[in-house]
């Protein structure tokens, strides 16, 4: 553990595979429970998932971003083991997307 709080995973990332000074490290627990500041980040979603999103948080009055970081934290506290995450997601279908060329 790292004085900052931060944890190596048991898998860090391969040579070549680091993003930044916390590339391959993961929050503890603790600094998933409090408030902490946020990361600006942009994915792309089917767009009856996309539309879903947008009807529920507009008429629950709830941020969509709230909304996708709830949906994560529940799919994380699952398993520790990112192996089987990994394996859960491919098994329903999710892969690697890619950007199209034009």
């Amino acid at each position: 553990m790292r004085d900052d709080g931060w944890v190596r995973p048991e898998h860090p990332l391969t040579v070549g595979q680091s993003k930044g000074p916390l590339a391959g490290m993961r929050p503890t627990e603790a600094q998933l429970r409090r408030p902490s500041p946020v990361a600006k980040v942009s994915h792309t979603l089917s767009v009856p998932l996309a539309d879903r999103l947008e009807s529920f948080a507009y008429f629950q009055r709830i941020s969509e971003s709230a909304v996708i970081e709830h949906a994560l934290r529940d799919f994380f506290e699952q398993a520790d083991d990112d192996t089987a995450l990994g394996d859960l997601l491919r098994g329903r279908g999710a892969g690697l997307r890619r950007k199209a060329r034009a």
